[in-house]
């Protein structure tokens, strides 16, 4: 397997050097002439990870000044490996953050169509993802790269929970949070995937997951949501057409029919886990440890000073519901049961992952929500955080462009049972055979 979208460097930075979006932290000119499978390409890093060079900043005035004394895990494999650096991009305040709009640098719009969103949190790295790129690191703890990778037609991939180390990446919510990356190609994501997969002595929760000799496979059985009543027509009719073309091809077609009254519980479920480990991830930025400080006459005045004046509305907003949460009284009432909803809908999602070689709907019932959010006609219930499910299991995920409606793109997501990475990219390369290049 050879790297396909290598990506062009100089024109790479003479792109981002004129970046209007808000989607660029740094532009680097320094080419990586390391050997290795990935030289010559070209990636940018969401700036939540930590890099010796430059500035890490989270997108959060309480880091403007940050800069680590040691590299991610992911970032060292790259570098080793012979990839090339050539920005580094904005995000959602610390990833918290779904739609591109709570960066301290702007809000950051689709790059197709400033009418409408991106998505987020990784929507720097999604909004520069062009052909000069040849990959893009995000991070996905709710589906901070697969929903920006559906909102502009591009592949999105979000490995096994453990898979990939996250040593170097700022913890939101340490029980989903991912590493996970953009790329133009399900070739080229098993790339990255094999050269970041692997067990990090700095990361206990990572572990070996075989992603090698990856194969194109074709499935025997594939089961998908019936949801079409909460999609919007135009991606039905594709959904539709699809499950039809699986048909054709002597394939296995079977109708999941959704535990509507568990799957609505999903966006709940992971509001209430992901602020409450929010808060106690991020309680070190307080001022005094490290971080811009605001004077004050006592540390309890700097906390509150500093986290007051540095911290952006919805961080904020989490911090405060993540710590009423883990309020002794709260604990049992929310933290406790959103943790037991959790088994109930990982267990729902894994028995289907025994039976069926994968699972798939489409990633979002409308193509990226409009700024002034005219283009949603329904309530589209479990399906406007569907991607959200695979954070909640660990399982991994993978988004394919499955069609356009008005010039704006939308994917198709493939899921199968956490550690069965490389069964999904091996389907995967079908898929992407079958929807082929135009996606017609």
């Amino acid at each position: 397997m050879k790297y396909q979208h290598k990506g062009n460097f100089e024109k790479a930075i003479e792109e981002l050097k004129k970046d209007c979006n808000n989607a660029v932290a740094q532009v680097y000119d320094s080419f990586n002439n390391q050997e290795g499978k990935l030289s010559q390409v070209i990636f940018t890093l969401k700036n939540n990870y930590a890099k010796k060079e430059s500035i890490s900043d989270g997108s959060s005035n309480i880091l403007n000044n940050f800069v680590a004394n040691y590299n991610a895990t992911i970032l060292n494999k790259l570098y080793e490996n012979g990839a090339t650096l050539v920005a580094t991009t904005n995000l959602d305040e610390f990833g918290l953050g779904g739609t591109g709009t709570f960066s301290n640098h702007g809000i950051i719009y689709n790059p197709l169509n400033k009418d409408y969103y991106v998505g987020g949190s990784s929507s720097g790295a999604a909004a520069t993802f062009s052909s000069n790129i040849g990959f893009a690191i995000g991070s996905d703890t709710g589906d901070s790269v697969r929903l920006p990778a559906s909102n502009i037609g591009k592949v999105g991939f979000k490995p096994s929970y453990g898979a990939v180390s996250r040593f170097g990446l700022f913890s939101y919510a340490s029980s989903m949070d991912t590493v996970a990356w953009f790329n133009h190609s399900v070739n080229d994501c098993i790339i990255i995937a094999q050269t970041l997969f692997g067990i990090d002595k700095y990361d206990l929760t990572s572990c070996n997951v075989d992603i090698n000799d990856i194969q194109m496979k074709k499935p025997k059985t594939v089961a998908y949501l019936d949801c079409s009543h909460l999609l919007e027509d135009y991606i039905d009719q594709k959904y539709q057409a699809l499950l039809k073309k699986l048909s054709e091809q002597n394939i296995e077609v079977i109708k999941i029919t959704p535990n509507e009254e568990l799957l609505n519980l999903i966006k709940i479920v992971y509001e209430i886990i992901s602020f409450s480990e929010a808060s106690s991830n991020l309680s070190n930025l307080t001022g005094i440890p490290f971080g811009a400080r605001e004077e004050g006459k006592n540390w309890e005045d700097i906390l509150l000073n500093t986290r007051s004046k540095n911290l952006g509305e919805m961080v904020k907003w989490r911090l405060i519901l993540g710590s009423f949460y883990l309020e002794n009284e709260n604990q049992q009432k929310y933290f406790v049961k959103a943790q037991k909803v959790r088994r109930l809908i990982s267990n729902w999602f894994n028995e289907i992952y025994d039976k069926y070689d994968f699972l798939i709907f489409p990633s979002s019932p409308r193509v990226a929500p409009k700024v002034d959010n005219s283009n949603k006609t329904k309530d589209y219930k479990y399906m406007d955080y569907i991607l959200t499910s695979s954070n909640l299991v660990g399982n991994p995920s993978i988004g394919l462009k499955l069609g356009e409606y008005e010039n704006m793109p939308f994917n198709i997501s493939l899921e199968t049972k956490i550690y069965n990475d490389k069964n999904l990219l091996s389907f995967a390369l079908y898929m992407e055979s079958i929807l082929g290049e135009n996606n017609d």
